[in-house]
Order: C-alpha cells, then sequence, then structure tokens
C-alpha cells in the first residue's frame, strides 16, 4: 500500500531498507513496524498479531478488500 517514498520520507529508515524488507531480504524490525503501524493505524492489530477486528477498527488490508463490496448500513 505504502510507496517506497512515502516510507522513506515520513520515516528514518533508507530506501534500501525498506526494500530489503520489501522483497523479505531481511525481517522486518520494530523501526519498520512502528512506522507502518503510525501511517496505517487500522492496520496496527494485524501488523502485530495477524488478526483482525472489525468490531473495534481494527482489519487488515485483505479484509478491506475483501468487503469492500459489502452494502454500508443505512445506505439508500
Amino acid at each position: 500500500m505504502a510507496g517506497m517514498d512515502r516510507l522513506v520520507k515520513e520515516s528514518e529508515i533508507g530506501f534500501q531498507r525498506w526494500h530489503s524488507v520489501r522483497f523479505k531480504s531481511v525481517r522486518m524490525s520494530t523501526e519498520e513496524l512502528e512506522v507502518l503501524q503510525m501511517l496505517y493505524p487500522r492496520y496496527r492489530l494485524w501488523l502485530i498479531s495477524g488478526e483482525v477486528a472489525p468490531e473495534i477498527g481494527q482489519t487488515s488490508p485483505a479484509y478491506d478488500e475483501a468487503h469492500s463490496n459489502l452494502p454500508t448500513p443505512n445506505a439508500g
């Protein structure tokens, strides 16, 4: 979701490190995790545990995509 430019611009982590993390050359550290949870607060629980709790606004990109076609309450 986040482009490399945004990740580099909004953190003190360099392009090469983000590139390595993105393409799984290295494991993500707590520093990268902190940046991602700051940029995407609705994914905090998922980033940390792999779980979602939509009832409290904690989802994942896959959950959001899978549920994007559902009708919204009180629509129409």
